[in-house]
């Protein structure tokens, strides 16, 4: 009777089956990674390097056929927040920083610098 070797083909087959499908799986997950990535535009990361709370950071930059304005908020001393900028790296943007207490500090961030995901650190 030959239901072993039978047997051990279809169990092979199955085997080859599933990791095809896990194979395909994970090819599916990074092409559609790369569809959602970033790369039209930018992460900014805000570094509070002061001693004091940030209360809040304003930024607005824009093109010749668009304007934007991104706010964040409460940002402890030392702690850091990252920013997606629908924003292509190189183009500058303004920045409004306000301090706990009342001090404030204005900027033009980055125009010229084409990183992608670059870190800004703020100190009054």
């Amino acid at each position: 009777m030959d239901t072993g070797t039978k047997g051990r083909v279809t169990l092979s087959s199955k085997l080859w089956i599933g990791g095809l499908v896990i194979l395909l799986a994970l090819l599916a997950s990074v092409i559609l990674s790369r569809l959602n990535s970033v790369d039209s535009g930018m992460t900014v990361t805000f570094h509070n390097s002061s001693d004091l709370m940030i209360e809040s950071i304003q930024l607005d930059f824009g093109s010749a056929d668009t304007q934007s304005k991104i706010q964040a908020f409460r940002i402890p001393a030392g702690e850091e927040r990252i920013l997606l900028l629908n924003h292509q790296p190189g183009m500058g943007f303004n920045v409004q920083v306000n301090y706990r207490g009342g001090n404030k500090q204005a900027f033009c961030a980055l125009r010229g610098d084409d990183q992608r995901r670059p870190v800004i650190y703020l100190q009054p």
